[in-house]
């Protein structure tokens, strides 16, 4: 007996689980033992363990015990075949899932040690090319809310297959700036990492304008105003775009006077 079969507490140290784990399948006739003695010692056999190794990866994908009891009863070969491929699609789904989380989790980290080691110095900084995901003209926009134009964004992004960060830029036209006018970005910005056709635009390699600013949106027109202090003063003829990230915002900092936002003017 003992060469051929295990004992409960044997065959449940085998496959890593508790011992009521074993019962309770017994229980609900999900996975019996295979031998029951004369005197109740219940006995698995080696067989068994790789029946318990399906039934213990099918709920780990989220297949409830009822599920995979009615599968067990009325398994064959065709069934495997069908409820394989199933789970190799929701597994690939997951992998994805989990994908775009480490980018999320890597971009968050990148930007709020960016932001930490940053200071208030105005700078001409090269800046290479950057595949993004522009928003339709928010000007277009007149009749609906910001957040339900925000809300768009978010799922015309996600159709793409393009995994929204922890925030979205904001291009900001220049003659709106010329004209102290902050209260709307012309369009709003993700970036990419593949080109998608008709999609995805370039935003040009060269010469920007930059700066941290520090303290909360509403005063961000300070910022702006030295900037183009700084590019009269130094003969610097700016372009028609801003780019606005918000590498440090709600989600690391309580205070907004301690939100950090990084301002790329475009130069010609």
């Amino acid at each position: 007996m003992r060469e051929k079969y295990f004992t409960t507490g044997e065959f449940a140290k085998m496959c890593n689980v508790e011992k009521h784990v074993l019962f309770h399948y017994d229980s609900i006739d999900l996975f019996k033992p295979a031998i029951i003695s004369e005197n109740g010692y219940r006995y698995y056999s080696y067989d068994q363990y790789f029946t318990f190794y399906v039934i213990i990866n099918l709920k780990m994908l989220g297949m409830s015990l009822k599920d995979i009891k009615i599968y067990l009863e009325h398994r064959n070969s065709y069934q495997l075949l069908k409820l394989l491929e199933e789970k190799s699609a929701q597994v690939a789904e997951k992998i994805k899932w989990f994908q775009d989380l480490q980018k999320t989790i890597d971009t968050m980290k990148a930007t709020t040690t960016e932001a930490l080691n940053s200071n208030a110095t105005i700078c001409l900084k090269y800046l290479p090319k950057e595949i993004i995901l522009r928003s339709y003209n928010i000007d277009n926009t007149s009749s609906k809310t910001f957040a339900s134009f925000m809300q768009e964004y978010t799922k015309f992004s996600k159709s793409l297959g393009i995994t929204l960060q922890e925030s979205v830029g904001s291009i900001v036209p220049l003659k709106n700036v010329l004209n102290n006018n902050f209260s709307m970005p012309a369009y709003l910005y993700i970036k990419s990492d593949s080109f998608i056709e008709g999609k995805t635009v370039i935003r040009k390699p060269g010469l920007y304008l930059c700066v941290y600013f520090k303290g909360k949106y509403e005063y961000m027109y300070s910022a702006y105003n030295e900037m183009l202090a700084y590019a009269d003063k130094n003969n610097i003829t700016l372009g028609n775009y801003s780019y606005e990230e918000y590498i440090i915002s709600d989600i690391a900092e309580k205070e907004p006077k301690n939100y950090v936002t990084k301002i790329m003017i475009e130069t010609l």
